[in-house]
């Protein structure tokens, strides 16, 4: 290689490092306007051939640091809470609900992105912004390192408001989320963000 063409590709590396620093930046400062959030979500789960395998609906609730409460209403009742150190999810129809600690690993990354944990998801994935309609922002994660669960994320925000997340896994594919009628929230009681299983659940720790 030349030293011109060196030069060269080394300036690349550089914009490169740079606009990923600026996409970081910007989408910390997005989610740091989400402090306290509630909102409706239709969910769909389509396959690597396009084909529309599931579709939920609900509210979620989101609160920095760390805490959400993701409720399904249809087609089944399910309920996801952390208070930012442990996860409740329920299964109203099974009667039960496994318990287990929030990590900062991959798996953790959707819920850590819309909490606002954006330093966690640094160490995971490059943010890069992606090309967008216009009055809308749009924000593409690459894993740093392949194999993980999931092959790629992008969150889009429309005049600064957040209004849908895609990902996709290594199997081809992919779940979307709409979001609507997306509101700042009201105080909070600590409460929200724990859950104390109804009699006769099972409770199982997933340690």
């Amino acid at each position: 290689m030349s030293r011109i063409a060196a030069l060269a590709a080394l300036v690349l590396l550089c914009s490169h490092a740079l606009a990923d620093s600026a996409a970081a930046t910007r989408l910390g400062a997005l989610l740091a306007g989400m402090q306290r959030i509630e909102a409706g979500f239709s969910q769909r789960l389509i396959d690597e051939g396009g084909e529309v395998m599931q579709e939920s609906s609900g509210r979620v609730l989101l609160a920095h640091p760390g805490r959400f409460r993701w409720e399904t209403t249809e087609p089944f009742e399910q309920l996801v809470v952390s208070d930012g150190a442990t996860v409740w999810q329920y299964d109203a129809d099974l009667a039960q609900v496994v318990v287990r600690p929030l990590d900062r690993r991959a798996d953790q990354v959707p819920s850590l992105l819309l909490s606002g944990e954006i330093g966690a998801v640094e160490k995971q994935f490059e943010i890069r912004s992606a090309a967008a309609p216009a009055g809308k922002e749009r924000f593409d994660l690459l894993p740093r390192e392949p194999g993980g669960l999931f092959a790629a994320l992008a969150v889009q925000f429309r005049a600064g408001v957040l209004e849908q997340l895609v990902i996709a896994d290594g199997l081809g594919q992919r779940t979307e989320v709409e979001f609507s009628e997306v509101q700042p929230a009201g105080a909070v009681d600590d409460a929200t963000f724990r859950f104390e299983a109804p009699p006769g659940v099972d409770e199982l720790h997933d340690d």
